[in-house]
């Protein structure tokens, strides 16, 4: 069981958990209800589920490369080889009893978005696993963008034609990193985000950028998107109060020190740490917080995460959301 299926996860929304690490909805919940869609069901959440508007095969810990990851099992070669089957098997579905009502029409595989949001956790195995450090994490990151690009390709292949990739957001910020890397206080930006980790970071958005430019030219058919998430989140970090967070480095749910984070007590869990038992409890007001987890963001920094995303301006190149779906459009 993780984390994600007890309390105090989902408390906010859902009033109990629902497999999401957050206090609510995650960013796709938000993207899919501004898209005029429901909730995507989880692909290997089969019992219960309507895959009509399409399907979730996102999991939490997973890595672009092709890893041992400590968090997650899967990555996303595993995710795109799920995609092809699902596929498939709805086509033999169709094929055999016809359109059912809990599987999406067959030309959604080509008409339909697709949405790669990916990247983080490999920093994580890189920092965590292979105990590199920001300037030897370098050699790293050409290899988290060719499995993206290469995911890209593959899907292509299948039929798939309008995607939305986007970028690692400032890991600098996250009061994971400022608890648990090395950083020194002459490291620490004004906003209190440790600089040489948003700098890496911001060194692999510009290759996943300029290699998305040049997967564009390869694959003239397709509509391959890059979105800038890492400018929303700054933005937001930067100027918490002007976006009604109070804390914006500090975990919602959490117990310890400056940026109330200890790895050792996860939100929701007890530990004993330093001869003290200590646990991870939830703050009164979400809704302050940018940060739920450590890691994750809260319902509230995911709602404004999405409302920036379908504003338009952080579509490289340009998206025209509204236009291509005009009557699909909710205010979230």
């Amino acid at each position: 069981m993780t984390l994600a299926e007890e309390f105090p996860y989902g408390e906010t929304f859902f009033h109990r958990p629902v497999n999401r690490y957050s206090d609510g909805r995650l960013l796709i919940d938000f993207l899919a209800q501004g898209l005029g869609k429901p909730f995507l069901s989880p692909y290997l959440q089969s019992v219960d589920s309507n895959f009509t508007h399409g399907a979730n095969f996102a999991s939490s810990g997973a890595t672009a490369r092709n890893i041992r990851s400590f968090i997650s099992p899967f990555n996303l070669q595993i995710q795109v080889n799920q995609y092809k089957v699902f596929k498939d098997q709805v086509a033999l579905s169709v094929e055999q009893r016809g359109t059912q009502g809990y599987l999406p029409e067959i030309v959604a595989f080509v008409k339909g978005l697709h949405i790669i949001q990916i990247g983080s956790s490999d920093f994580s195995h890189a920092y965590m696993n292979l105990k590199m450090n920001t300037e030897q994490i370098h050699s790293f990151l050409p290899g988290i963008v060719d499995a993206i690009t290469s995911a890209v390709r593959e899907l292509y292949e299948t039929g798939a034609r309008t995607f939305w990739v986007m970028d690692v957001g400032p890991q600098g910020c996250l009061p994971f990193v400022l608890s648990k890397y090395p950083h020194t206080m002459a490291d620490l930006d004004d906003t209190g985000c440790a600089e040489p980790y948003n700098r890496v970071v911001q060194t692999y958005n510009n290759l996943l950028r300029s290699q998305l430019a040049a997967l564009r030219d390869e694959l003239p058919m397709a509509t391959i998107v890059y979105v800038d998430t890492y400018s929303i989140l700054h933005t937001m970090i930067e100027n918490g109060p002007r976006f009604g967070f109070e804390y914006t480095t500090r975990a919602c749910c959490g117990v310890g020190g400056k940026h109330n984070y200890d790895y050792g007590v996860q939100c929701g869990t007890s530990n004993h740490v330093h001869g003290q038992y200590l646990t991870a409890l939830p703050c009164v007001d979400p809704t302050a917080y940018i940060n739920w987890d450590g890691v994750h963001l809260t319902d509230r920094a995911n709602r404004l995460l999405a409302r920036h995303i379908l504003s338009g301006h952080y579509f490289q190149p340009a998206f025209p959301v509204s236009e291509l779906c005009p009557s699909h459009i909710h205010t979230v």
